[in-house]
């Protein structure tokens, strides 16, 4: 006979359940998340306003700022509010 499990729901522990430990981890996401961004910023903004960096080598790099910005924008902030969350 086959068995058939319906799975209802899913639940992932996450890096720790010590309460301690996760608001460690809240504050060392938060902070490297916000470095992030802003060094990304960084280098936008400064392709973007010396006319010295021109060449399509510094575009390219602007835009590899832009695209890191927004790929650790989708999943920094879900993992930081996970911390937080009672239910993960």
């Amino acid at each position: 006979m086959k068995q058939i499990n319906n799975v209802t729901e899913f639940i992932l522990l996450g890096l720790t359940q010590n309460p301690d430990v996760q608001k460690l981890l809240l504050v060392i996401f938060a902070l490297i998340y916000s470095l992030t961004l802003i060094g990304n910023l960084l280098i936008i903004v400064t392709v973007i306003s010396s006319p010295t960096l021109g060449s399509p080598m510094y575009f390219f790099l602007s835009f590899l700022s832009f695209v890191d910005g927004c790929c650790s924008s989708t999943m920094a902030p879900k993992m930081i509010f996970d911390l937080l969350a009672e239910r993960k």
